[in-house]
């Protein structure tokens, strides 16, 4: 097996206590992943690595000899990825992409470089989905930010509802069990359309808008969605520095689409 890799994509994951077993079983070395990889030219090995100071995070870097050799296996192994994210998808309570790496670097330092971000990470905070029980605090966060979306108690309880259009509810929480920040995207066929994303005043800047965003993204895709869609103000640069960040484009615009003030909306759209 080759000692360098050009391409890495690291994943973390937060797992129930009693599903641990059966997710290392999944996601390692020589799990149904690894083995689906397997059928991928180019494919060099998956490492997993388990975070002993928080229960139930866990790192995955799926080493590649480039990315255009991961593009190729996900274009052509698209069915069979999407049926065993179907059936692992209970094993994990939160997953996000942490990031992409293209450098040719020996892949034993890229793996002692991920194991020493877990052992120096407090891990202070993660992504779940959302329950009724979060909507008191959500409701809080979205009241402090005049830029929000502002729902009202029942149309978050629609959420839960169901039989109610198809929606992700995603929080970040602290350790400590204060509400972060949330993200809330309703299923509409192959779309997913982002309705809200909030962060509090107290926290911004952290990077809790992007974990968001990228869990998001996990959650839309094993949903079988194809897109990303979202609107924003014109004068958003924090939100629009942010979503073209992790390369949404331009999709269309819509004249005078909001009030007080009056301004344009800006479209964006990201292919899944």
């Amino acid at each position: 097996m080759r000692s360098t890799c050009h391409f890495t994509a690291i994943w973390e994951f937060h797992v129930a206590r009693e599903k641990t077993r059966a997710f290392e079983k999944a996601y390692g070395p020589e799990g149904n992943w690894a083995k689906l990889f397997r059928r991928g030219e180019g494919y060099i090995g998956t490492e997993l690595i388990r975070d002993h100071q928080t229960q139930g995070r866990y790192l995955t870097l799926d080493f590649w000899a480039s990315r255009q050799a991961y593009q190729r296996f996900k274009k052509r192994n698209l069915a069979s990825c999407k049926s065993l994210d179907k059936k692992c998808n209970s094993l994990t309570e939160s997953e996000r992409l942490i990031g992409e790496f293209d450098k040719s670097v020996s892949r034993s330092l890229v793996q002692a470089r991920a194991r020493e971000q877990v052992k120096s990470s407090s891990s202070a905070r993660h992504v779940r989905p959302a329950t009724p029980a979060d909507i008191e605090r959500i409701i809080a966060i979205e009241q402090a930010t005049t830029s929000a979306a502002h729902w009202s108690a029942a149309s978050y309880g629609e959420i839960f509802v169901k039989g109610a259009p198809a929606r992700i509810a995603l929080v970040s929480e602290h350790t400590a069990g204060a509400l972060l920040g949330f993200i809330v995207a309703r299923m509409t066929g192959e779309d997913c359309e982002l309705e809200n994303i909030i962060v509090s005043s107290k926290v911004q800047r952290q990077g809790i808008g992007s974990e968001l965003l990228q869990t998001l993204r996990g959650a839309a895709q094993r949903q079988g969605a194809v897109r990303i869609v979202l609107e924003v103000r014109e004068s958003n640069a924090r939100a629009r520095a942010l979503y073209e960040k992790y390369m949404f484009k331009i999709a269309a615009r819509r004249k005078s689409y909001y009030s007080n003030p009056v301004e344009d909306a800006v479209i964006y759209s990201l292919e899944l």
